[in-house]
């Protein structure tokens, strides 16, 4: 039987608008990132998520535990991820492919992120490789049209491991938890929490979230927006997942976020039919400072 839990929010706020700008501004900096890498797919972008479901108990290694004990132990879990570090430097790779009728291109742009326990994050654009291709009998063809590369660029936003909690977290009060699963790998087991948005009115997207009860880390997040936060543009919005892994050093970071998107507007060919897009987050370094010959004055 699935169990599922009403929270209680703990403090009042407002209401969110809906209104795609607005819903940018309000969204945690994760989101906003990532709405980033959509302006590189097609100029949009992409909502907050997670979700809330009433008291029913599970048993974990002989403890009885409610499914608000569960979120309250990710909650402190997320707080110790990076816990004795002041800052972090890290590769970001990112690959979008663009589908017309019958050409496509790749974009393969690498950065250097920055980001600190002050809240403060910067990225800075290494380079970018274009591709183009040409679809004739059926196979993909380089175009003649042998693509780009394009010089350094320092971009003004990154991601802020060190202040932001997984929007579904941050924001318990919006959606309903359910817990649909646990299964025991080795000595731990892993629940499988589903969540859905409370409101009809809102862009909140629903999906699937896999907490390690070592530690009580988030492994793996799985979205799916039944309300589309930008329907003039985007006609769906599939396979958005972000997976999370252990650093050597015991850190937790993610390490990869995919998606895909569908467009509405194609007018002439001129956009894309649908784009689907890859990040990768690699080299990680720790403690080294802020290094303004890399990424700028501050």
């Amino acid at each position: 039987m699935q169990e599922q839990w009403r929270h209680r929010p703990s403090r009042p706020r407002g209401i969110a608008s809906t209104h795609p700008s607005l819903l940018v501004e309000q969204s945690p900096r994760f989101l906003r990132a990532v709405l980033f890498v959509l302006a590189l797919v097609l100029g949009a972008g992409a909502s907050r998520a997670l979700a809330q479901g009433e008291t029913d108990t599970v048993h974990v290694r002989q403890k009885k535990l409610t499914l608000e004990e569960i979120i309250e132990r990710c909650e402190q879990g997320e707080k110790t991820k990076l816990a004795g570090h002041r800052d972090m430097q890290y590769t970001v790779n990112l690959r979008v492919i663009f589908y017309w009728e019958k050409k496509k291109e790749t974009r393969d742009i690498v950065f250097r992120a920055f980001s600190d326990d002050t809240g403060f994050s910067r990225s800075v654009k290494a380079g970018e490789v274009v591709q183009r291709y040409e679809l004739r009998d059926s196979v993909w063809v380089v175009s003649k049209d042998e693509g780009e590369e394009s010089g350094i660029q320092v971009e003004s936003d990154g991601f802020g491991d060190f202040v932001e909690m997984p929007f579904f977290l941050e924001e318990q009060q919006e959606f309903h938890f359910t817990l649909l699963d646990r299964t025991v790998e080795r000595d731990h087991v892993i629940f499988k929490i589903g969540f859905v948005p409370k409101s009809e009115f809102k862009a909140l997207p629903s999906g699937t979230v896999y907490v390690d009860t070592d530690n009580y880390r988030i492994v793996h997040e799985e979205f799916d927006f039944e309300t589309n936060p930008f329907p003039l543009l985007l006609k769906d919005i599939k396979g958005f997942s972000r997976h999370w892994e252990e650093l050597p050093g015991g850190e937790w970071v993610y390490t990869r976020i995919l998606m895909e998107v569908e467009l509405r507007n194609v007018a002439f060919g001129r956009l894309p039919r649908r784009a689907a897009a890859s990040i990768l987050r690699e080299d990680f370094e720790f403690d080294k400072g802020y290094d303004a010959r890399i990424f700028g004055e501050r």
